[in-house]
C-alpha cells in the first residue's frame, strides 16, 4: 500500500519535463535584456560621446592631442582657426612645424617635465600660423590618462594671448612713457632748484652790494654836504658884512636883493640838511623832528620870496591862497618849509614856460592841507608812488630834470617823520597837485 503523502513517480516525471522546458525560454527572456540594456549602453555612450566631440569641437582655446613625438591626433575647430589649417588636415602633423626655433627647443624640456608630474606650468612661445603673421600663445600641456589611450599622448591647449600682449606692450610703453615724464621733470626740478639756489646766490650778493653801495653813498652825501657848509658859511659872513653896511650903505634895491640871497642860502642850508637826514635815514638814524603848534601861513607867505628867481627864469605865474590866516598845525617848523620848498621847486622844475604854480592851504576836521598844484607835464597813474623814491625822476613832456632826484623822497620821509602824510593826484599833461596833510593841535 503506497503513502498517500509521497508522489507517485507519474507526478515526479511530469514536474521535471516542465522545468526541462522553461530553461530555453528563461535564456531568451536574459538574452534580450542583455540585448537591450547593450542598446541602451550604446547609445548613453553615443551620446556621451557626442557631448565630448561639441565640447571639443567648440571650446574657446585651441585644443590638440598629440602622440608622445608631437603628432597630432585629434584638432578642434579653434586648433584650426589659430594655426590657419582646416583640423582634418592638421592630423598626422607634427605640432612642432607651427613651433618657431626657441619654442621647438623648448619643446624636449617640456616634455621632460612631465616625467614626474600630469601637468607642466605654463608657458609662451610664439607660433607661425599657414599664410599669418606670427601669433604669440599660451601653452597649457597635460598627459592624456592611460586608461585612454595605451600608447600614450599628451593634451595640448594653445590660448591666443595677442590682446594680453598688446596691452602689456600698452602698459610697458606707457610706464616707459611715465619713467621718462618723471626723469624729465625731476631734471627740470633739479634745474628749477639750481636756478633757485643761483637767484637767491644772486639776490643775496646783490643785496650785500646794495649795502654796500648804499653805505658807500650815505658816507658820500655825509661828506659832500659837510664839505658844502665850508664855503656856505663864507657866504653867509660877506651877506651879514653888507646887511650891517660896514663897506657903505645899501640903497633899498640891494637890500632887497641882499634878503633875497639870505633866503637862498638858508634855502641852500635847508638843502644840505636834506641830504644829510637822507644818508641818516639810509644809514638807519632816524630824523629828528621838534613838533609844536606852527601858524602856517606865517612860513607859507613868504615861500614866493625864495622861488621868484626861477619863476622869473621861466615866466611862470605864482599864487598864493589861505582862507583862514589863523590857521595852526602839529608840526616842525624847519621841516615844514623844506618839504613845500621842494615841492614848490619840484613843481617849478616839470612846468613848461609860461605854466602856473599854486600854494594854498586849507583845514578839515583833523588835518591842515597844503596843496601844490602846477600845470606840467604830469604824471603817469602807475608812477605816482614811484616818485617818492629815492633818485627816481620822470622824463617826457621836453622837460630835462636837474638834480639828484631826492627832493620828493625826502619830503615824504619828513612827513612821516612828523606824523603827516604826503601824496599825489595827477592828469597827465595837465598837470599835478601834491597834498601835505598835518596834525591839527587837540582842542583843549
Amino acid at each position: 500500500m503506497m503513502d498517500p503523502a509521497r508522489p507517485s513517480p507519474e507526478a515526479s516525471g511530469f514536474r521535471r519535463e516542465g522545468r526541462a522546458a522553461s530553461k530555453p525560454q528563461e535564456n531568451r527572456v536574459a538574452d534580450d535584456a542583455l540585448v537591450v540594456q547593450n542598446e541602451r549602453l550604446s547609445v548613453g555612450i553615443d551620446r556621451e560621446r557626442m557631448r565630448y566631440r561639441e565640447l571639443f569641437d567648440f571650446a574657446p582655446d585651441a585644443y590638440l592631442v598629440t602622440d608622445v613625438h608631437g603628432t597630432i591626433r585629434e584638432a578642434n575647430l579653434a586648433a584650426g582657426k589659430l594655426l590657419g589649417v582646416e583640423r582634418k588636415f592638421l592630423v598626422g602633423k607634427s605640432i612642432q612645424v607651427f613651433f618657431e626655433d626657441s619654442a621647438r627647443r623648448e619643446f624636449r624640456h617640456q616634455l621632460d617635465q612631465l616625467c614626474g608630474s600630469d601637468r607642466s606650468e605654463e608657458w609662451e612661445i610664439w607660433v607661425t600660423p599657414r599664410n599669418r603673421q606670427r601669433t604669440p600663445v599660451a601653452v597649457s600641456l597635460g598627459r592624456a590618462r592611460s586608461n585612454e589611450r595605451g600608447d600614450g599622448s599628451y593634451r595640448w591647449i594653445l590660448r591666443d594671448i595677442t590682446r594680453r600682449k598688446v596691452a602689456e606692450d600698452a602698459l610697458r610703453e606707457l610706464n616707459r612713457d611715465l619713467e621718462l615724464r618723471v626723469a624729465s621733470r625731476t631734471a627740470q626740478l633739479a634745474a628749477a632748484n639750481l636756478r633757485k639756489d643761483q637767484l637767491i646766490f644772486s639776490e643775496r650778493k646783490a643785496r650785500e652790494d646794495a649795502e654796500v653801495a648804499n653805505r658807500v653813498k650815505s658816507e658820500f652825501l655825509a661828506l659832500l654836504s659837510h664839505e658844502f657848509r665850508t664855503p656856505l658859511q663864507a657866504i653867509f659872513g660877506y651877506t651879514e658884512l653888507l646887511e650891517r653896511q660896514i663897506h657903505g650903505p645899501l640903497n633899498e634895491g640891494q637890500m632887497r636883493d641882499l634878503k633875497r640871497i639870505q633866503q637862498s642860502q638858508q634855502h641852500l642850508l635847508g638843502l644840505i640838511t636834506n641830504i644829510l637826514d637822507f644818508a641818516r635815514l639810509d644809514s638807519g638814524h632816524g630824523i629828528e623832528v621838534e613838533l609844536a603848534p606852527v601858524a602856517v601861513n606865517e612860513i607859507l607867505c613868504v615861500m614866493e620870496g625864495f622861488i621868484t628867481p626861477q619863476l622869473e627864469t621861466k615866466n611862470l605865474s605864482y599864487s598864493y591862497e589861505c582862507k583862514n590866516e589863523g590857521l595852526v598845525a602839529f608840526a616842525d617848523a624847519a621841516k615844514l618849509e623844506q618839504i613845500v620848498l621842494n615841492l614848490l621847486a619840484n613843481a617849478i622844475k616839470f612846468t613848461s614856460a609860461g605854466g602856473s604854480i599854486a600854494l594854498c592851504c586849507t583845514d578839515s576836521e583833523d588835518t591842515i592841507d597844503i596843496q601844490v598844484r602846477d600845470t606840467g607835464i604830469g604824471i603817469p597813474s602807475d608812477k605816482l608812488e614811484s616818485i617818492f623814491e629815492p633818485f627816481v625822476q620822470l622824463k617826457g613832456g621836453g622837460v630835462s630834470p636837474s638834480g639828484p632826484g631826492l627832493g620828493l623822497a625826502i619830503s615824504r620821509r619828513l612827513a612821516s617823520a612828523m606824523g603827516a602824510r604826503l601824496t599825489a593826484i595827477s592828469d597827465p599833461d595837465c598837470g599835478s597837485t601834491f597834498t601835505l596833510s598835518l596834525r591839527a593841535p587837540l582842542s583843549a
